[in-house]
């Protein structure tokens, strides 16, 4: 395993540690404020929607990628910096 991927997972796990820890805390705050049945149908319909939009344009960006409609933004900056190394793997 890689220091980078190491580090990753090690910033995924303070992040959802400190999320519970954050919900924990504001449940203990406002114990007695109940949400209706209609909040929770909003938020499931704003989380779903999120979601979807999240995921569409992931897949947008990875078909994208692959077919190379980028190329033409990499020739310009290769036209502008010929000398430019290419570090990255397609």
């Amino acid at each position: 395993m890689s220091k980078a991927t190491l580090l990753s997972l090690i910033a995924a796990a303070v992040t959802v540690v400190a999320g519970i820890a954050y919900l924990m805390v504001g449940a203990s705050i406002l114990p007695d404020q109940a949400m209706s049945g209609h909040g929770w149908f909003a938020l499931a319909l704003g989380v779903g929607f999120s979601v979807i939009v999240g995921g569409v344009l992931t897949t947008v960006l990875v078909i994208g990628r692959r077919r190379g409609f980028d190329e033409a933004a990499h020739e310009i900056s290769r036209q502008v910096d010929p000398g430019q190394r290419r570090d990255h793997a397609d």
